[in-house]
C-alpha cells in the first residue's frame, strides 16, 4: 500500500470566512465592547430584580369602583347623607407600591377603596376621606380624589295614614259594599326636609277591574307619598316600611254585592187626615226607586220600600213637605239614604150639593104684563170648593128668567142663575128652561 501525501489546508478559505472577518474586526473596536458590557450588565441586572421577591415597584391602576360602608349605622344615630356617591365618585384612580412578587396579580380591588360613613360628624356639609379595606399587598401611594363633601340631613320616621281613592266606574249591577287597607298606616323614613312634608299615602282602586266573578277581593296596590296640597313626594331617600319591612305596596280588601232597582210605595210616606174640607190628592218623593245592594238571596225578597216614620198630614189645608226616614230591610247594605224627601199635595175638595126648589124670579115684565111659567122652582146641583158650596143658603141662590123685550105669547125661556161673591162652580139644573106665558093685562 501506499502512503498519500496529506493535502494542505487553506486558512483562508471555508464559508463563513466573511462572517469572522466582521466579527474580529468588531470585537477589536473599543465603542463595540462597550456596548455590548453595558447590555450584559443591563441582562444580568434584569435577572437579578425578577429573582429578588422582595424588591418593590409602584402600579396604577386607572379606575377602581368605590362603595359605600356604614350608611344604616348612620341612619340608627339620626343622620343621612343626601348626595348620591355612587354619582359623585362612581371610581378612583390608584398608585400602590407592591412588592415584585405580587406585581402581576395583584388588582385595584383588593384594596376596595371606599367612604366610611362614621365619617360624618353631623347636619350639613361633611369631608369624607377615601378609606381601603386592605393594603396587604403595599401601601397606596396617591388615589385620584382622596375626599369628596357630602350634605347630611337629620333622618327621621314618621307614621301616615294610608288612603285610598277610588276611581273609575263599577261594572253594572255591583256595589261596592266594603273596602280597607292593609296596614291602614305605614311609617315613612328618610331627610327631615322630605318627610316632615308627608301628609298621607294614597292607594287608588280603579273600580272599573272589580269583576262579579270576585266578589271578595284582595290586590296589591301601589302607593304614593303626598304632602298636604296633594302634591306627589318622591326621592330615593325615602323609604316606606310595614312592621321594619321596606314595602312599595298596600294590600286592598274589597266586597262586592250585587244591586237591583227597588220602587218606593209613596203611600204608606205620609199619614193623618187633612183639616175638614181638604183632601190629599198626591204624594211626591224625591225618588221613585232606588237601588238597593244585599247578598242576592235576600235582594230576590225585596220588592218595595217604605218608612216607619210617615209624614204627618193631620190638619192640613195645604201642601205640607218634609223629611222621613228610610225603613232599611234587614241584610240590605249601605246603598240606601238615611232620609226621603216626601211632598203631600193637600187641596180643597170639590164637592156636589143639591137645593130643591128653589124659586125662579121673573124679570123684564112691565107692571101690565102677567106671567105663567110651566115651572116656578127647580132643583140646583151645584159643584165647587167645600167650603163654598156647603156655606150656600137657599137665600143665596137667585134663579130668574130675563122677559125684557118680548111680546105676548109662550116663550121657551132660560133659567139664569146669579150668586154673590161666588168661587169658582159649576151648577146643573133640573130644568134649565121652562115655558113663560105672557099676556098683557085687560084695563
Amino acid at each position: 500500500m501506499m502512503n498519500s501525501r496529506p493535502t494542505k489546508r487553506n486558512e483562508g478559505r471555508g464559508p463563513f470566512r466573511k462572517l469572522r472577518k466582521m466579527l474580529a474586526g468588531a470585537m477589536g473596536n473599543k465603542g463595540f465592547m462597550i456596548v455590548m458590557s453595558f447590555l450584559i450588565a443591563v441582562t444580568i441586572w434584569s435577572v437579578l430584580v425578577a429573582s429578588d421577591g422582595t424588591l418593590t415597584r409602584h402600579k396604577t391602576f386607572p379606575n377602581v369602583a368605590t362603595s359605600v360602608i356604614g350608611e344604616t349605622t348612620l341612619k340608627s344615630r339620626g343622620y343621612i347623607v343626601m348626595d348620591d356617591l355612587s354619582e359623585l365618585v362612581p371610581a378612583v384612580k390608584m398608585t400602590v407600591e407592591v412588592a415584585q412578587s405580587n406585581f402581576n396579580r395583584v388588582s385595584g380591588t383588593a384594596y376596595n377603596p371606599h367612604f366610611e360613613l362614621s365619617q360624618v360628624k353631623g347636619e350639613g356639609e361633611n369631608e369624607l376621606s377615601i378609606v381601603y379595606s386592605s393594603q396587604l399587598y403595599g401601601p397606596v401611594v396617591s388615589c385620584e380624589p382622596d375626599h369628596v363633601t357630602v350634605h347630611v340631613e337629620r333622618y327621621i320616621t314618621k307614621r301616615v295614614p294610608v288612603v285610598l281613592e277610588i276611581t273609575g266606574k263599577l261594572p253594572e249591577g255591583l256595589y261596592l259594599d266594603n273596602y280597607k287597607t292593609d296596614p291602614s298606616t305605614l311609617a315613612v323614613s328618610g331627610p327631615q326636609s322630605l318627610v316632615s312634608k308627608a301628609a298621607r299615602i294614597v292607594v287608588r282602586l280603579d273600580q272599573s277591574v272589580l269583576s262579579a266573578e270576585r266578589m271578595n277581593d284582595r290586590t296589591a296596590l301601589g302607593i304614593e307619598i303626598q304632602d298636604a296640597k296633594g302634591g306627589k313626594i318622591e326621592s330615593n331617600k325615602i323609604e316606606v316600611t310595614n312592621q321594619s319591612v321596606i314595602t312599595d305596596a298596600v294590600i286592598v280588601e274589597t266586597e262586592l254585592s250585587p244591586m237591583k232597582y227597588v220602587r218606593l210605595d209613596e203611600r204608606n210616606f205620609v199619614t193623618g187626615d187633612p183639616a175638614e174640607g181638604y183632601e190629599l190628592y198626591g204624594v211626591e218623593l224625591a225618588e221613585s226607586e232606588l237601588l238597593v245592594a244585599a247578598r242576592q238571596e235576600m235582594l230576590d225578597s225585596i220588592y218595595t220600600l217604605t218608612t216607619d216614620t210617615p209624614l204627618d198630614i193631620t190638619g192640613a189645608n195645604g201642601d205640607r213637605s218634609g223629611q222621613v226616614k228610610l225603613k232599611r230591610p234587614a241584610g240590605v247594605d249601605n246603598t240606601l239614604p238615611t232620609e226621603m224627601g216626601v211632598i203631600a199635595r193637600i187641596r180643597e175638595k170639590i164637592v156636589e150639593r143639591t137645593l130643591n126648589n128653589v124659586p125662579i124670579d121673573i124679570e123684564g115684565v112691565s107692571q101690565e104684563q102677567s106671567v105663567t111659567l110651566s115651572n116656578s122652582r127647580v132643583h140646583v146641583q151645584i159643584k165647587g170648593g167645600y167650603h163654598f158650596v156647603e156655606g150656600l143658603e137657599m137665600q143665596n141662590i137667585h134663579l130668574f128668567v130675563d122677559l125684557e123685550g118680548l111680546e105676548d105669547g109662550t116663550h121657551e125661556v132660560p133659567v139664569q142663575i146669579h150668586i154673590d161673591n161666588p168661587k169658582k162652580f159649576t151648577c146643573a139644573l133640573s130644568m134649565p128652561q121652562v115655558e113663560a106665558t105672557i099676556e098683557t093685562k085687560t084695563p
